[in-house]
């Protein structure tokens, strides 16, 4: 019985410490919330954690409106920089699918 308790204990820990990390990886900008709503493809909806791509926002999804990138001053003169690279598919990125979430598809939306 005493081996019983302690192997609940260690599922309540390494749960308490998934949950911790995955709420610190969207926080810091290591993960993103992508929230796919129902539709006639997917009727129940889904939410996935993803690695985050750059100038990706924390709660995203299809409808989503992305504000436009800022204007690029014009320079005269050589620069060096990186040409940004285009955002890899949500498939390679998932790193957790879940149930739709109704309030992250909302937070989506806000501007």
């Amino acid at each position: 019985m005493k081996w019983l308790k302690r192997l609940f204990v260690l599922i309540v820990v390494a749960a308490l410490c998934t949950v911790i990390w995955f709420s610190f990886a969207v926080w810091t900008g290591i993960y993103s919330v992508y929230t796919l709503p129902p539709s006639t493809d997917n009727p129940d909806g889904t939410t996935l954690i993803v690695s985050r791509e750059e100038g990706e926002p924390m709660f995203n999804s299809p409808n989503a409106k992305i504000p436009p990138p800022p204007p690029k001053e014009k320079s005269s003169g050589l620069t060096f920089g990186t040409a940004r690279k285009p955002h890899r598919p949500l498939r390679d990125r998932t790193v957790l699918e879940l149930p739709y979430i109704d309030w992250a598809y909302q937070k989506s939306l806000e501007p």
